[in-house]
């Protein structure tokens, strides 16, 4: 099994009761009680993600390593990337 197959089989797992509570398939008393917040679930869901992804962008950029090696080098490469163009011709402002 894939990994687009586990996933399309739990999508399903969730999809299908889901709509069947929401269309009125499945009949209970408790569906009737939740029916709103079976319908906002889907927005809820995806405000969750929204915002699990933008911890996750935000921590990962708050906790990136630095590289001094890697920053010396880089300026070395940029001075000589200055004089080179220098040396043709070229004028810093």
């Amino acid at each position: 099994m894939t990994n687009l197959q586990r996933w399309l089989m739990y999508l399903m797992l969730f999809i299908v009761p889901y709509f069947g509570a929401l269309f009125a398939a499945i009949k209970t008393l408790r569906i009737e009680q939740w029916l709103l917040p079976l319908q906002l679930l889907p927005y809820i869901l995806i405000i969750m993600f929204g915002l699990y992804a933008a911890g996750t962008v935000l921590y990962r950029t708050f906790t990136l390593n630095d590289c001094p090696e890697a920053a010396k080098e880089l300026q070395e490469q940029i001075r000589e990337a200055r004089k080179d163009l220098i040396s043709k011709g070229f004028k810093f402002s």
